[in-house]
């Protein structure tokens, strides 16, 4: 089974490599797009793949941390249908901002888990998932690494 988010196809739990069912993956997906909105045709995190990062962050050096996602995207799930009585990635943008303000206060723990990995994904090296093609460095103006950093720059 897949999951279809905006932008790429994921594998679902008990597909080769999938740790997190499809809904999980959809609310995941959609609150990361609101932790780093895409602005102005500036890229946010769908566009800089940060929902990669993150997957392969679980299937890899925070394997620790998948109940923990599992427990808070569900609560942002809850969250959601009991304020506004749908699930979080079928709100609008405002009523999700809503809804991450509500976990940040009720659910810290899980929300900075989040929020840490989505900057990781959004600016760390691409190698790792996230970043697609350098989005967050370039945001920055960040030419990303170099072999050889020219006179002119080193002063």
């Amino acid at each position: 089974m897949l999951a279809e988010v905006p932008g790429r196809v994921l594998h679902a739990a008990g597909d080769a490599g999938g740790l997190l069912t499809p809904s999980e993956l959809a609310t995941l997906d959609a609150a990361l797009a609101r932790l780093i909105p895409s602005d102005d045709g500036e890229p946010g995190a769908r566009e800089a793949q940060v929902i990669r990062y993150v997957e392969r962050a679980l299937e890899g050096a925070h394997s620790g941390h998948v109940a923990a996602y599992r427990r808070g995207l569900r609560d942002l799930d809850e969250l959601a249908l009991a304020r506004f009585g749908a699930a979080f990635a079928a709100l609008a943008d405002r009523s999700q901002d809503a809804v991450l303000r509500d976990a940040e206060r009720a659910h810290a723990g899980f929300f900075e888990l989040m929020r840490s990995h989505a900057i990781e994904g959004m600016f760390g090296d691409p190698r790792w998932g996230g970043n697609a093609e350098g989005a967050g460095w370039r945001l920055l103006g960040y030419p990303g690494p170099r072999a050889v950093i020219e006179e002119a720059d080193q002063r």
